[in-house]
């Protein structure tokens, strides 16, 4: 019998003597979207499957659409095969040195927009396509009032696109000098102000609640006290709230129990260029919140089929999961994580507007948390040392996090000016005439 040689196609034969066959793309066809299938017994139809299929990769081969779950293929020499190239080898390239990502993962989640934005507008195209005079009107097109995405968002997809020519310079994949997106004519936005005030975490609080969302109630207050951002809050478990070695006397005597000890969030800051270890102690009303969090959690979690081992301080209040997980126990990647903790805090923050009034709620971000708690720092005169041992700045940044995260505040403003008036005299209180003892006669 004469070998069947058909791409893709298999033969296994059971003890029996029985062929069944099967056609099993190969891993470069599978990551595109083709799945296996199974043909059957019969020889004859399953060729005819196999030969119908292989045109199908063939057509996908050539650029065609097949299927909505087959993603098109990728035609060399164009900006899609170039994107994909930064992708792999820059937004989630690993370090041969040290083994870990060039980028941390909740940055290159945010890349992902801007490079999926720029493949919608150009992907097809040749590299050459792209001028700095169709970067001029990419620009345009996404600062206008009406259809754009807004001044910060279009300076962020076209500084991506600058990065990826500017690696495609380094690569030799295009000569020297000839980045046409050096110069894209939109300056940097401005940097935002946003910050809570008190009346904002109340209400915040309140809708918290008001929706059954404690855990969400817990993420505000614990974000304003740490200045830590949402993807180390998310992923705080109970083996991070450990005992901290304090040694100063003062501040044992404030936040540590009646044994000394005082608790607090033991964790490893994720950054881009490396991984900071903090301890940040919790004074008694947050360590409380949290140890209550636990024991809710923790029963929850032991209680599960199969029982989870590890505990989460903030889950998702709706299932009672943690965030990566889904209600149907898979796993979310990427910034899957932090997409769901969004959604839930946008539905907060809109109850929080919808029963205060307070609309302007809507306009600040989680990030604005971390602004508000260097702000509040520096109103208590904080220097830029001590400030960063909180948020987790480098000695290096700390300027450039002041920056950024500390906008013009007036009383701040202020304070400074008023340290520079003279201290203004105070006149002695003139002392009350005491009441004499003797007694006045009338002449």
């Amino acid at each position: 019998m004469a070998k069947i040689s058909i791409p893709c196609l298999v033969g296994k034969t059971n003890k029996a003597g029985v062929t069944s066959w099967y056609w099993q793309p190969s891993a470069t066809l599978r990551k595109a979207g083709f799945e296996p299938e199974k043909l059957g017994k019969d020889q004859g139809a399953a060729m005819r499957r196999a030969d119908d299929l292989n045109a199908q990769v063939e057509r996908w081969k050539g650029g065609a659409d097949i299927l909505d779950q087959i993603k098109p293929r990728t035609m060399p020499g164009t900006f899609t095969a170039l994107i994909e190239r930064y992708r792999k080898d820059k937004v989630n390239g690993i370090d041969p040195l040290t083994g870990e990502r060039y980028i941390k993962q909740s940055t290159a989640d945010t890349y992902e927009v801007q490079l999926k934005r720029l493949e919608i507008w150009a992907g097809k195209h040749p590299i050459s396509y792209i001028t700095p005079a169709r970067v001029k009107a990419l620009r345009n097109a996404l600062v206008d009032p009406e259809d754009g995405i807004g001044h910060s968002a279009a300076h962020n997809t076209l500084k991506v696109l600058r990065q990826i020519f500017a690696f495609a310079e380094s690569e030799d994949i295009i000569p020297k000098r000839s980045n046409p997106a050096t110069e894209f004519g939109l300056g940097a936005p401005p940097s935002r102000k946003g910050v809570w005030e008190a009346d904002d975490e109340a209400a915040f609080i309140k809708a918290a609640y008001h929706l059954n969302m404690p855990s969400m109630a817990f993420a505000m207050k614990l974000a304003i006290y740490s200045a830590q951002r949402e993807a180390d809050l998310i992923n705080f478990t109970d083996t991070q709230l450990a005992q901290l070695e304090i040694h100063d006397l003062n501040v044992i005597a404030r936040m540590g129990d009646k044994n000394g000890t005082v608790m607090g969030w033991d964790m490893a800051q994720g950054k881009s260029n490396g991984t900071t270890l903090m301890e940040i102690p919790f004074e008694p009303g947050i360590l409380r919140e949290t140890q209550n969090l636990l024991r809710t959690n923790r029963a929850r979690d032991r209680a599960a089929v199969p029982p989870r081992l590890e505990t989460y301080v903030l889950v998702d209040d709706e299932t009672g999961l943690p965030w990566h997980l889904c209600q149907d126990g898979t796993v979310r990647t990427g910034s899957g994580p932090r997409r769901a903790f969004h959604k839930a805090w946008s539905s907060v923050a809109a109850k929080a507007a919808e029963l205060t009034g307070r609309k302007h709620i809507l306009k600040l971000v989680w990030h604005d948390l971390r602004r508000t708690r260097v702000v509040r720092l520096r109103r208590r005169g904080m220097s830029p040392d001590q400030i960063a041992s909180i948020t987790g700045h480098s000695p290096k940044s700390i300027e450039m996090m002041l920056k950024v995260y500390g906008p013009v505040d007036p009383t701040i403003t202020a304070a400074a000016i008023a340290s520079t008036l003279p201290v203004p005299v105070k006149k002695p209180a003139r002392e009350a005439k005491k009441p004499s003892n003797k007694r006045q006669f009338k002449g």
